[in-house]
């Protein structure tokens, strides 16, 4: 028996980790061998259909996300004309609760569909095939009657969890996992604690590797050649004992490794602060989710944070010179105003984090929030990317400002050769993000502009010909610096 696993990443760069997991999970299954067709967005459907084909699969499996799934869509509709009998199976994100339903809906092709963690149902399913039948019934899918066409789903929420994942074999194990990558993903826990209702992690039980585990599964990778890892763990800094036991293991034990981590602001306590100073140049980077500073707004997400103190830890970590901190917000959220979102981006301008990344709310599959959007007056995209179209205070043409602004910030600010004179001018002018965006949509900017760094000087420089005399030094100082 033979199983093919179609991998469609966003780009080059990108791996799937789901593929190596379910493979080591299967391991029981010694009748069926493996293969994967891996590609990304871009290709052709139809080639990448045909080589499907000709690897004569038993059973399809797939992942969909947001950006992929319309083209996965368009591969399997072919790939089941040429091969009507092979079982196509679809998991991750875009399956979680309803959504597995939904997915069946949409694409034909498709037979059955996974709500959670696949490691959990993937090795019974291919008991069931092996033995001449089809899987349906199970606990935590959707699924087609091969007889009628109609689609089925048995305990869909919550979504399936794999109680072994814990102590299973790592994915880095698997002939599957890729190293080829720029870098790679790793888990050290699955779950989060907190209520937010836009995360499909949302309150789900926290399950957490060993430091032995973790520390065993790092020498392997570095074995492999890897060097730099991105955890998925939804909140790497709580709790703050163990982050704390990670931080001093990464710094003494793998010096050589980089780490991408995701982190709550709040949530840094003294340990863990000093032990962040402590930490070696260019080994962390860290993604700080604030999300929004309005406490009203943080409330009506179910996000269990304080705004002041977050931007507390923001400041903390912005003055950390040995790594650098991208501070996360989100426009169309509900009880949020424009006025709030452009008022949050200068309160996150003033700590100077090295990047802000502004990104329209969207309503995944699966996620409270997905029920709740209509009761908090929540219209949204029901096609990828789901992104949030209006609400009750932000109307169509404000959520089109918020990406222009979005853009703003991308161009001007993140760019580092721009920062300093964007940041002065910011602190000098209230009004000033208001203004700059007025004065460059006159001048054709939008969510879509692109524009060359001798150009974004070029408008920034004449917009501020009557800033004072500090900011002129600083805009022509940074001009020179950056070679222009």
């Amino acid at each position: 028996m033979r199983l093919v696993w179609l991998s469609i990443n966003a780009s080059y760069s990108h791996s799937s980790l789901a593929l190596p997991l379910l493979h080591q999970a299967a391991q029981s299954q010694s009748s069926w061998t493996w293969q994967k067709l891996e590609s990304s967005l871009g290709d052709n459907p139809g080639e990448l259909a045909l080589r499907l084909s000709e690897l004569q699969a038993d059973l399809l499996c797939c992942s969909l996300f947001l950006f992929n799934c319309e083209f996965v869509y368009s591969i399997l509709q072919r790939f089941r004309v040429l091969h009507p009998h092979c079982v196509i199976i679809a998991g991750g994100p875009e399956c979680l609760g309803p959504g597995a339903v939904k997915v069946l809906q949409n694409c034909s092709a498709i037979d059955l569909a996974i709500s959670g963690e696949g490691e959990a149902i993937l090795p019974k399913i291919m008991q069931i095939i092996s033995q001449g039948d089809r899987p349906r019934g199970l606990p935590g899918m959707a699924w087609r009657e091969a007889a009628n066409g109609k689609i089925a789903a048995r305990e869909l929420q919550p979504p399936l969890q794999y109680q072994a994942w814990p102590n299973d074999s790592p994915p880095c194990m698997s002939e599957f996992f890729a190293t080829d990558k720029p870098f790679v993903q790793m888990e050290t826990t699955r779950g989060c604690p907190h209520g937010c209702s836009y995360c499909s992690s949302n309150r789900t039980e926290v399950r957490s590797k060993s430091l032995q585990q973790v520390e065993q599964e790092l020498k392997m990778l570095s074995q492999k050649g890897v060097q730099e890892i991105r955890l998925l763990d939804r909140t790497f800094n709580l709790p703050e004992k163990r982050a704390l036991q990670l931080l001093q293991m990464f710094r003494l034990k793998f010096p050589q490794l980089k780490f991408h981590l995701e982190i709550h602001p709040q949530y840094l306590g003294a340990e863990l602060r000093e032990e962040l100073k402590l930490a070696n140049p260019g080994q962390l980077h860290l993604e700080a989710g604030i999300q929004s500073l309005q406490d009203g707004v943080l409330q009506a997400l179910g996000r269990e944070a304080s705004a002041d103190k977050s931007l507390q830890g923001l400041e903390f970590l912005s003055r950390c010179s040995a790594f650098e901190t991208h501070a996360d917000l989100l426009a169309g959220l509900p009880k949020q105003s424009y006025n709030n979102i452009v008022d949050d981006v200068k309160r996150l301008i003033a700590p100077g984090p090295a990047e802000i990344q502004l990104e329209i709310l969207k309503v995944l599959p699966g996620t409270p929030l997905q029920t709740q959007a209509e009761t908090l007056g929540l219209r949204h995209s029901p096609e990828p990317p789901y992104e949030i179209l209006q609400t009750e205070l932000l109307s169509p043409r404000e959520l089109r400002m918020a990406s222009a602004l979005s853009r703003l910030i991308d161009l001007f600010y993140n760019q580092q050769k721009l920062q300093a004179p964007f940041r002065l001018a910011c602190a000098e002018n209230d009004g000033f993000i208001d203004a700059f965006m007025l004065f460059l949509t006159n001048q054709g900017f939008s969510a879509q502009w692109t524009g060359s760094l001798a150009k974004r000087y070029s408008l920034f420089a004449e917009f501020c010909q009557e800033g004072s005399a500090q900011l002129k030094d600083c805009i022509a100082l940074h001009w020179l610096k950056a070679g222009l």
